[in-house]
């Protein structure tokens, strides 16, 4: 038991130095650029998330130390794995693994930020520690990806790609902007030999280069028999042969598809003016079919269609490029999408119908124009019985084809199947209009499927959402906002007394806005307020007979509730104080003022949150 113990003992201080070794280097330049002032220093990298991340790192170390058999038992070693040195994962000898070792950048501007590095193989996502950002940062990260298949053959001809994302996070705000990405092709890795390659990072949708990475990768374990391992001219005569193929199917299809148009704008001289896209540029600049950037996505961590589309709807909206601009519109990759939790508009789309049709919904991505002439992109689902509905991707709205959308036109539809323009009189979406007009005018001949573009797999998976315990959140967020208000009173010499039942009063009206949201009204039927606050689309008798049981008689109140897609306290009561119904709240005068306050954290996938905070008062007016 002691020799355990004490292998354990060495075990913890060797992860611990280990994890120092690896940003040590960062840490010391920190110290350096702050001229030795410790203080500085400290906030510095508490700022840039290096403090938080040793701290995860070390806990995590401990965890793996204290939990697995291997280490804390060298001299029982199971005979069907292999522990990998220098690596927590235990290797099942009948499985093949990637090791992916991304060690260092290149030629990168240097900002003062945190980079990170995101990577994506079929199903599995990993993303490395911040490190500060420099001209050469040292990444210094490894993973081990369990391959699909031990058939080598197979792993072969699969031709799915590594997706790598580069970030940078910016501080103190926590934002996070695109440096660039690219896709690496793993294949080379199993000729027998480890494989180190400089992979160019490049602007997204431009051939602009933001920088190099040094990444090796090696099959593992090593293969002694030569059983999982190819030859180095197999490999290349493959991706030639890909290569060849690839380049004939887009040649072929642009000669069909220009066939299409020229038929399609025989049939009316009005089609000319119509929103019909065949192709768009994805990240790497490259044209490709529409078709080919929707691509079925199952994740355990969306529920239902209703969450799928709750979840965009929480994801950034980025601004589209202006009439005019040199930059490429871009169609993002989905591993993009959910790295940032943004994206523009037609990405949004993209990802919202890819989550439906993972739900085996019949979902199409629109593309047409707004009442104010805007180009936009949505979702539109028919179901069996025939009735269209439209799903608006920022904002999770829903719409009947009679009611009155957003928007005014509708040129094209498409999804992983096919691709149909709008051949109607008008292409106009009239609220009057009780059956869409689907009128399939089909560039992708029938029959002829060696002519359909080579589709990627986007199989990108979501992970659960890493934030705390969500009460501790709540309870957190309640106690600073309670500060704030209380000094914005004061600031104003008013007096704040908390009132714990109102409070505990005020979330279930919270909860029916969550709920709101995600069961909505269809039609655009205005909503009403019960008591100073709304639900769109859910009832909320209780909450409005609560409140009054539970005001005194003689006194008012007022609640206002607002939604946000961020925990960042200074925003919050930020967003507050600019409100000025909010700023009338705040600064209630009259008898016997009580103020409540309650927060509702609702947490999606990734790192997407449906913050709910809601300010109320109840008070007996100056007679």
């Amino acid at each position: 038991m002691e020799t355990a113990t004490n292998a354990n003992i060495e075990s913890i201080d060797s992860l611990i130095r280990d994890a120092l070794a690896k940003d040590g280097e960062t840490i010391r330049a920190v110290v350096r650029a702050e001229n030795g002032d410790a203080a500085a220093a400290q906030r510095r990298l508490a700022e840039s998330g290096l403090i938080d991340s040793l701290s995860s790192r070390i806990a995590h170390s401990l965890d793996a130390v204290n939990t697995n058999p291997h280490t804390a038992n060298p001299t029982k070693e199971s005979s069907d794995s292999v522990n990998l040195i220098g690596s927590r994962t235990i290797l099942q000898k009948d499985k093949r693994y990637l090791m992916v070792s991304i060690l260092k950048g290149l030629a990168f501007l240097g900002l003062s930020d945190v980079s990170e590095i995101h990577l994506q193989y079929r199903d599995k996502r990993f993303s490395s520690p911040q490190i500060m950002s420099s001209m050469e940062p040292t990444f210094d990260f490894q993973r081990i990806i369990e391959l699909h298949s031990t058939d080598i053959q197979v792993v072969i001809q699969s031709d799915d790609k590594m997706h790598v994302v580069v970030t940078r996070v910016h501080h103190p705000s926590g934002s996070v902007s695109l440096i660039g990405t690219t896709e690496l092709d793993i294949r080379e890795s199993f000729c027998g030999r480890p494989v180190k390659k400089l992979v160019e990072i490049k602007e997204s949708g431009e051939d602009v280069t933001c920088g190099i990475l040094e990444v090796m990768t090696e099959s593992v374990p090593r293969d002694s028999t030569g059983a999982f391992s190819v030859s180095s001219e197999e490999v290349s005569f493959q991706l030639k042969r890909e290569s060849r193929q690839f380049d004939e199917i887009n040649r072929l299809f642009y000669i069909h598809a220009k066939q299409w148009w020229n038929d399609y704008l025989q049939i009316r001289n009005c089609h000319a003016q119509r929103l019909v896209k065949i192709f768009a540029h994805d990240e790497k600049g490259i044209k490709l079919p529409v078709t080919n950037f929707i691509s079925p996505i199952r994740s355990r961590y969306l529920e239902s269609p209703r969450h799928a589309a709750r979840f965009v709807s929480l994801l950034g909206l980025e601004k589209q490029q202006g009439v005019g601009s040199t930059k490429t519109d871009v169609w993002s990759h989905p591993h993009t999408i959910v790295t940032l939790s943004k994206g523009n508009l037609p990405s949004l789309a993209l990802l919202l119908a890819s989550f439906l049709i993972g739900f085996n919904i019949n979902a199409y991505v629109a593309l047409g124009t707004t009442h104010n002439s805007e180009v936009s992109a949505w979702v539109i689902t028919i179901s069996t019985s025939g009735v269209v509905e439209f799903l608006d991707p920022p904002t999770g709205k829903r719409f009947l084809s009679c009611d009155e959308t957003p928007w005014r036109t509708v040129g094209c539809l498409f999804n992983d199947e096919g691709f149909w323009a709008n051949v109607g009189v008008s292409d106009s979406v009239s609220g009057s209009q009780t059956n869409f007009p689907i009128l399939p005018y089909n560039p992708y001949p029938e029959n002829q499927h060696h002519l359909q573009p080579h589709r990627r797999n986007d199989s990108t998976d979501l992970t659960a959402s890493p934030q705390p315990p969500l009460t501790t959140l709540e309870t957190e967020l309640e106690l600073v906002l309670k500060s704030r208000i209380a000094m914005y009173r004061d600031d104003h010499d008013l007096l704040t007394v908390w009132d714990e039942e109102l409070a505990h009063l005020l979330t279930q009206c919270l909860c029916g806005c969550e709920y709101g949201k995600l069961y909505a009204k269809r039609s655009n039927s205005v909503t009403t307020a019960g008591g100073g606050v709304n639900a769109e689309g859910v009832s909320n008798v209780e909450f409005q007979e609560g409140v009054k049981r539970g005001i005194p008689e003689g006194h008012t109140f007022k609640g206002f509730p607002i939604h946000f897609n961020t925990l960042n306290p200074q925003k919050i009561f930020g967003t507050f104080s600019q409100a000025k119904a909010c700023q009338n709240l705040m600064l209630t005068r009259g008898d016997k003022v009580r103020f409540g306050v309650r927060v509702k954290v609702v947490g999606y996938a990734e790192k997407c949150v449906a913050c709910w905070v809601i300010v109320a008062v109840r008070y007996r007016a100056y007679s």
